[in-house]
């Protein structure tokens, strides 16, 4: 089993602070913290989608020997 390392959490922190931040300070400093906030985020996301994907662990759909879905039976001169 894999060590939790919380991206996700932090990058949703991350997000509500953004949020009062947005509220409350001057738009300088809200240009300039909006990159590294969403570029974080995104990156924590896609990340954990992209780890749970089937194409990672080495399973796809795609069958491995690059024939297609043709069986042995239908085809008797082989």
């Amino acid at each position: 089993m894999k060590p939790k390392t919380y991206k996700r959490e932090v990058a949703l922190l991350l997000f509500v602070w953004l949020a009062y931040i947005v509220e409350t300070k001057d738009v300088n400093i809200i240009e300039i913290l909006v990159w590294p906030v969403f570029t974080f985020s995104a990156l924590a996301f896609g990340m954990d989608w992209f780890g749970k994907s089937d194409r990672v662990r080495g399973q796809s759909n795609e069958p491995t020997d690059r024939r297609g879905s043709e069986r042995s039976s239908e085809y008797t001169d082989r």
